[in-house]
C-alpha cells in the first residue's frame, strides 16, 4: 500500500533518486505543498512538488506504482530507467548515473555570487532551469539550512550540489569559457569532501565525467507528460 508519510524510511542514500528525495525532505518536511509517500514502509519512496515526481524503488509493487501515478498524474517523473519502464512511462532518453568519492584535497577560492549571478551562469545550453523566482527561493533555502553548496568564479562558472548525511549530488554545473568546467567540478569536489558525489549526465558530458574519476551506476530518465502527447 502507498501511504503519504510524515518520516522518510531509515534507508543508505546510495541512490540518486533517494538522495533527491532526502535533500527535499531535509528542507521541506515541514511545508504541506512538498508530499512524501511510501510503500509497504521501504518498498518505494515517492515525492512530489509542483507537478515533478520522484520515486525510488527499493523493490517496489510496480503494478500498484502504475496505478497510483496514472491517478496523482505528474507532469514529470524522475526515476531509474528499469523503473519508469516498468511503470510505462518510458523516457525520451537515457540519463547516465555516475559517482565518485569527493576525495579532493585542498581548497580553492570560490566567488561570493548571489542567487541571480549562480543562476545566469547555470543558464546555459543543455541545463533546464526553472524560473529565476522559483530557483532563487528554493536555492536560499537549500542554502540557508545548509543542504546545499556552491562553487563559482564571476563570469567564469559554477557548479551547485545538494547534500544529505554522506552524499550529494550536482545539480547544475555549467562554464561560460573552455576548461572552466573542471575548475567548477574540482571545486565543488573539494566543497563536499568526504561525501559520496552522484551526477545525472547525458551520453555527451559522460566522457568529461569520467576523466574526473566518475564511474557508471546505472541508468535513470525523465518522462515529460506534455511530450508524450504530442
Amino acid at each position: 500500500m502507498i501511504s503519504l508519510c510524515k518520516e522518510l524510511p531509515e534507508m543508505e542514500c546510495e541512490n540518486a533518486e533517494l538522495i533527491k528525495i532526502k535533500c527535499l525532505y531535509d528542507t521541506y518536511f515541514d511545508d504541506d505543498k512538498v508530499l512524501f509517500w511510501a510503500q509497504d514502509a521501504d518498498k518505494a519512496v515517492i515525492s512530489m512538488v509542483d507537478g515533478n515526481m520522484i520515486i525510488y524503488n527499493n523493490g517496489a509493487n510496480t503494478e500498484e506504482l502504475s496505478q497510483f501515478v496514472d491517478i496523482i498524474s505528474p507532469v514529470c517523473i524522475y526515476s531509474d530507467y528499469e523503473t519508469l519502464s516498468a511503470i510505462g512511462k518510458l523516457p525520451e532518453e537515457r540519463i547516465n548515473i555516475m559517482s565518485r568519492k569527493a576525495d579532493v584535497k585542498g581548497t580553492a577560492k570560490s566567488d561570493n555570487l548571489s542567487s541571480k549571478e549562480i543562476y545566469e551562469l547555470l543558464d546555459v545550453k543543455g541545463l533546464s532551469l526553472p524560473s529565476y523566482p522559483y530557483f532563487a527561493v528554493d536555492y536560499c533555502r537549500r542554502l540557508n539550512k545548509g543542504f546545499a553548496d556552491y562553487f563559482a568564479i564571476k563570469d567564469k562558472c559554477a557548479a551547485i550540489v545538494f547534500k544529505t548525511e554522506d552524499t550529494a549530488i550536482i545539480n547544475g554545473i555549467a562554464s561560460k569559457e573552455k576548461g572552466f568546467g573542471g575548475v567548477a567540478l574540482k571545486g565543488i569536489l573539494q566543497r563536499v569532501r568526504g561525501k559520496t558525489l552522484f551526477v545525472c549526465c547525458r551520453d555527451s558530458v559522460k566522457g568529461f565525467y569520467e576523466k574526473y574519476g566518475f564511474n557508471m551506476c546505472y541508468y535513470g530518465g525523465y518522462w515529460l507528460r506534455n511530450r508524450e502527447r504530442k
